[in-house]
């Protein structure tokens, strides 16, 4: 059986608590960064190394995902690999909703990756790495970047610990949200009921079974986990501090902060970055500074809106400040 994963599992079925409220209107991974769904920036990655299947679960507000896939719910394509959804009623959690799947998987290893992360991991080194493993599944582990909690060996190339429940005294590294997971593990993990990986990889190690990780450091990685972290991803980009390659949908040059159809009055000023979606509209004498008027937002005439972000249909009257309208 081969050891390259022939299925993705893409996580969309979060609920974006963090978010709020960005994710009142659209779930977590269709949160636009520069005008692209957060999740298609996985999509793209994951159909580039050649896998045959992407399996897409979802939860609140699921009718949102025909933004992105017009077929949904039923099977669609992305890049010209076949797409299917599975919506859970009640949210599983990351191990529960794999589980939720297994009839949609195709024999072999299943790339596990969260679709609200901004990331350039080397899927093809994580595939290369569980192969050489034999582990029943391989992390992709960065050194830095947001929480340490997973303790690595790095000599063995074993996960020896989760949150210090075994007293491991191991390095920490940051758990990326992408794994490759190993047939035999989908045994251990309940069926019907919410459960996340954690619970699932300790089983395993107390066993006396192996959980992989690779260290991979290259390309950008980005919990887009709240405002501050969705603002700081736009200026980022804006700055040219952060480079990323967008999915083949995304407009040439992007990002483009100025989207066609963007309609800013000649005596409105704006400062700083600021990106503006197709059918947006800034009012006469206005002022922005460093914000994101989503497509078919609205400033009105004389508004002040800084640090803020405008979303679809809302409109920004007064001042605005450092907030979400």
């Amino acid at each position: 059986m081969s050891a390259v994963p022939r299925t993705a599992f893409v996580l969309c079925a979060g609920w974006g608590e963090r978010l709020q409220p960005l994710t009142n209107q659209i779930p977590k991974p269709l949160v636009p960064i520069c005008g692209v769904p957060l999740c298609e920036f996985a999509l793209a990655r994951i159909a580039a190394t050649g896998v045959e299947r992407i399996v897409i679960n979802t939860h609140r507000l699921p009718g949102e995902f025909i933004r992105l896939f017009p077929e949904y719910p039923e099977p669609s394509r992305y890049a010209g690999v076949p797409v299917f959804f599975r919506h859970e009623e009640v949210l599983l959690e990351t191990a529960g909703g794999l589980k939720n799947v297994e009839d949609l998987l195709l024999p072999g290893p299943v790339l596990v990756h969260n679709g609200d992360i901004l990331a350039e991991i080397d899927l093809a080194a994580l595939s290369a790495a569980h192969a050489r493993s034999g582990a029943r599944c391989t992390l992709a582990l960065r050194a830095a970047g947001g929480e340490l909690w997973v303790a690595f060996d790095a000599a063995s190339g074993l996960v020896t610990d989760f949150r210090g429940e075994l007293g491991s005294t191991d390095p920490r590294f940051l758990y990326t949200g992408v794994c490759i997971v190993a047939p035999e593990l989908l045994s251990r993990i309940p069926s019907g009921q919410p459960v996340s990986f954690v619970p699932v990889w300790l089983e395993v190690l107390r066993g006396g079974g192996r959980i992989a990780g690779a260290v991979l450091d290259g390309g950008v990685w980005r919990d887009i986990g709240n405002i501050a972290e969705y603002m700081r991803i736009h200026a980022d980009l804006a700055s040219g501090a952060v480079k990323i390659t967008p999915p083949s949908t995304a407009p040439s040059g992007w990002p483009v902060w100025r989207m066609p159809g963007a309609q800013i009055d000649p005596t409105a000023s704006m400062e700083g970055w600021n990106w503006c979606g197709p059918a947006c509209h800034v009012g006469a004498g206005a002022r922005v500074t460093d914000s994101v008027l989503w497509a078919g937002s609205r400033v009105e005439p004389g508004a002040t809106v800084v640090n803020s972000v405008v979303r679809e249909g809302m409109i920004a009257v007064g001042e605005v400040k450092d907030t979400v309208v």
